[in-house]
């Protein structure tokens, strides 16, 4: 394993992207992480040594550099809930979508990754961003992964099942069933809006799993049998679209 990270000048600041790989020339199949909203730290490159460990060139940039902030981030403060929400919302899905082209074009200038179709996978906001950008992206897409995600499905315009024409990706939802930004009202419109597109994917239910089941670091919520069930699904689910 090989790891390091990068800095990118943008229009708006300078954005670090910790980039994962295995070892030797590759090149290596080129995969996102899209973080959660506590966010980056260790925790979330561990998630990314993981998916490396795979087989692929993994990509994790921080999209909170505009807001200068740094996890891990505690969502129970209430001043820590307020930097999160503001952070939140000043990450619009163009300025999301602007951050991970700037990746993919770090990434194209590694011999160590592959050109070509790549995978998306995130957490909770990454989850939701992880479909926003598999529309954006379209074509280039091959695979995403949605963990705990929330706001996929609800009144806004720009609510991402509204904007599925350009999605040609294979997905996965890991849904917590006690989460209540996913609700099974929420869910069933975006199954409405997926086939109705003709779109590959499986939807999945965690059963007594709540909003954040994949990280370790938050003891009222991991849910190890849900974490691991996931990774499996997604170890699958790019072996067979990127591998």
């Amino acid at each position: 394993m090989t790891e390091r990270t990068e800095k990118i000048q943008t229009a708006d600041g300078i954005i670090e992207v910790f980039i994962a790989r295995p070892e030797g020339k590759g090149p290596f199949p080129v995969v996102i992480q899209l973080m959660d909203a506590l966010g980056m730290r260790e925790e979330l490159r561990e998630h990314a040594r993981r998916t490396a460990r795979w087989g692929y060139y993994v990509l994790a940039p921080d999209l909170f550099y505009r807001a200068g902030l740094k996890g891990p981030l505690d969502f129970s403060d209430p001043k820590g809930r307020q930097q999160i929400m503001a952070a939140m919302s000043a990450l619009t899905d163009a300025l999301a979508t602007r951050d991970i082209e700037a990746a993919l074009e770090l990434a194209a200038a590694d011999s160590a990754a592959a050109a070509g179709k790549i995978g998306l996978y995130g957490f909770c906001m990454g989850g939701r961003l992880a479909l926003v950008l598999c529309q954006a992206l379209g074509e280039r897409v091959a695979a995403v992964a949605s963990l705990h995600p929330g706001g996929l499905a609800t009144d806004a315009p720009d609510s991402p099942h509204r904007h599925l024409d350009r999605v040609k990706a294979e997905l996965y939802f890991g849904i917590a069933d006690q989460d209540p930004s996913a609700t099974p009202e929420q869910m069933a419109e975006l199954e409405k809006a997926l086939q109705a597109r003709n779109i590959t994917y499986q939807l999945e239910w965690h059963p007594g799993a709540r909003h954040g089941y994949t990280m370790q670091s938050r003891k009222d919520v991991y849910q190890q049998a849900a974490a691991e069930r996931v990774r499996g699904r997604m170890e699958a689910l790019f072996a067979r679209k990127l591998g």
